[in-house]
């Protein structure tokens, strides 16, 4: 199959171009011939007039234009993790309520601008920033302010915050718990029902070699197997879909490019793991007891340290109570 690019070359003053596309490069070379120019005067021509243009922009059509791009880049976005339909304008105005979408299609052709309440809806339909998309202010999909989840020792009022409806009072759909992998640290992703919406935020909680747990931060891990206990009750009795990953840092920064890149696109990233049901179950840890490790290298003096408070403690309900069996 012939490349897209060939080995073209183009040296001017201060600026060397490679692997020019074979069309664009035909073209240059047609418009030079066409212009009785040099390859390079030609080059140096079509530079000169999309730098000039770029200054002629007005403020106004300057902002038309950085709306238009923003307003791709999410659409982008947001069909790569809507599988049901295809979200195009069309769509899109019929969920605004236009009565066609003749004005939708225009936001997407830069011929207008939504105005800010319209892209305050736009936002909540694409599940991106608000404030990205009218201003171009910090990235399309930040990190939540969210950081520690065991403000109440791990009792019930954490598992509230933890389920906690979005702003637009959707109810939580999904929770995504992802270890990275060389850092031990906890990230949550939680999704709303009938959006793609998300809240995503790194936590206060590393599961790590236990020789680099301090005193604190090992009780905020036996916090969160007691938060995961009460999870899965949750998960047990309500329509909520509750997942664990692994996941490396390289990958989760390709996946999500510090916020320029929806953050569900990391689900099917990560290495999908039955940790966060099993780390803090008996039953499940003692069959594993004889293996190198539970879930991950070097993970066993930890978990059983863990395992060994929470018992002293009787913080975790025995096997007994829990109202239904575990469900690998």
């Amino acid at each position: 199959m012939k490349s897209q690019y060939i080995d073209r070359i183009i040296y001017m003053k201060k600026l060397l171009i490679r692997l020019i596309p074979d069309a664009i490069y035909e073209a240059l070379e047609k418009a030079a011939l066409h212009s009785e120019r040099s390859l390079e005067a030609q080059a140096r021509y079509i530079l000169s007039c999309s730098v000039d243009n770029e200054k002629k922009l007005t403020g106004g059509e300057r902002y038309q234009r950085e709306i238009t791009e923003r307003l791709n880049q999410v659409l982008f976005e947001a069909n790569k993790v809507i599988t049901a339909i295809n979200l195009g304008p069309a769509r899109i105005a019929e969920q605004l309520g236009h009565h066609n979408a003749i004005e939708s299609e225009n936001w997407f052709t830069g011929n207008a601008v939504p105005s800010f309440t319209e892209l305050e809806e736009l936002s909540d339909i694409f599940g991106c920033s608000p404030d990205w998309l009218k201003f171009g202010e910090n990235v399309p999909y930040p990190k939540s302010s969210k950081g520690r989840i065991n403000w109440n020792s791990g009792g019930e009022k954490d598992i509230d915050a933890l389920l906690e409806p979005d702003n637009k009072g959707r109810k939580v759909s999904s929770i995504h718990l992802f270890r990275v992998n060389e850092s031990g640290n906890i990230l949550i992703l939680r999704e709303f029902k009938n959006s793609i919406t998300t809240d995503f935020f790194s936590t206060n909680l590393y599961l790590s070699d236990k020789d680099k747990i301090g005193r604190g931060e090992f009780n905020d891990l036996a916090d969160f197997l007691v938060i995961l206990q009460s999870l899965y009750l949750k998960y047990l009795h309500n329509n909520i879909l509750v997942k664990s990953y692994n996941i490396s840092q390289y990958v989760l920064d390709a996946c999500y490019k510090s916020g320029e890149k929806h953050p569900i696109t990391i689900c099917s990233a990560g290495e999908a793991s039955t940790w966060w049901e099993d780390i803090w179950h008996e039953d499940m840890i003692a069959q594993s007891r004889n293996n190198e490790s539970y879930f991950w290298d070097g993970d066993k003096p930890l978990i059983d340290s863990l395992h060994k408070e929470l018992q002293k403690n009787n913080r975790l309900k025995p096997n007994s109570e829990l109202d239904m069996p575990l469900i690998g």
